[in-house]
């Protein structure tokens, strides 16, 4: 993603829904990514309205809209239902996002077990952003994946264990992710090899990770520490 086209979140003073006063996220465009503020949100007592901030967004970078295509997994306690806004139901559900854009995912503080793609339905022949979050026997997990394939450039941008900017992703491309934090290259379910390739793929080691799969270099996925609350924006471009 352009360093020019790149987003922040910042803490600004308006009014959240059901309140008078009281800060709410803002969405500002046009900063360097290295200037990206991310903020811890928590059930803080003297701010109880920030509840009802999601901690997950996604955005459009792009100068054309986009349709994100949302499958669940089976144990989610979050699910299309949820999300008033995005037309399915049970497991799977879609919604437009229009250019330059952002949505919140709302989640209430429940476990969200969750697999975004952009312009195609999750599957053969998309990049995925996967996201396992607030899972209440496990610590949060995110990754960018190109097992099924790819279609497009995706990122996750998060906080890591010491509150620094951390991203994973974007792809370069179908090919030359070997050195991509935070994502599985073409074909690569286990990281460093496609041992068992979905959608018609040959197996094979070549464009992986290198390392092994239970200690890849660099990681094609990062595990936040459990109760993790930082903020996570899946973002197209």
């Amino acid at each position: 993603m352009g360093a020019d086209r790149r987003a922040s979140l910042e803490l600004a003073a308006l009014p959240l829904a059901g309140s008078d006063t009281g800060p709410a996220l803002t969405y500002t465009r046009g900063m360097r990514r290295p200037a990206l503020a991310l903020l811890l949100l928590c059930a803080c007592p003297d701010h109880p309205s920030l509840e009802t901030v999601s901690r997950v967004s996604v955005e459009n970078t792009r100068a054309t809209a986009t349709t994100v295509h949302v499958a669940f997994g089976s144990d989610s306690k979050v699910l299309a239902k949820d999300w008033p806004f995005c037309a399915g139901r049970g497991l799977v559900c879609s919604f437009p996002l229009d250019p330059q854009a952002s949505q919140q995912l709302p989640t209430g503080g429940r476990y969200l077990n969750v697999t975004l793609a952009f312009d195609e339905p999750v599957g053969c022949g998309a990049t995925k952003a996967e996201l396992n979050i607030d899972n209440p026997d496990w610590a949060d997990t995110l990754d960018v994946s190109l097992v099924d394939g790819f279609n497009g450039k995706v990122s996750i941008l998060t906080q890591d264990a010491k509150g620094a900017p951390l991203q994973l992703g974007p792809p370069a491309g179908a090919a030359g992710n070997e050195k991509v934090y935070g994502l599985f290259p073409l074909g690569c379910d286990v990281c460093v090899a496609r041992e068992n390739p979905p959608c018609g793929q040959s197996k094979g080691a070549d464009g992986c990770k290198a390392g092994t799969q239970y200690d890849p270099e660099p990681p094609c996925q990062y595990q936040a520490p459990k109760g993790s609350a930082v903020p996570i924006v899946v973002s197209v471009e």
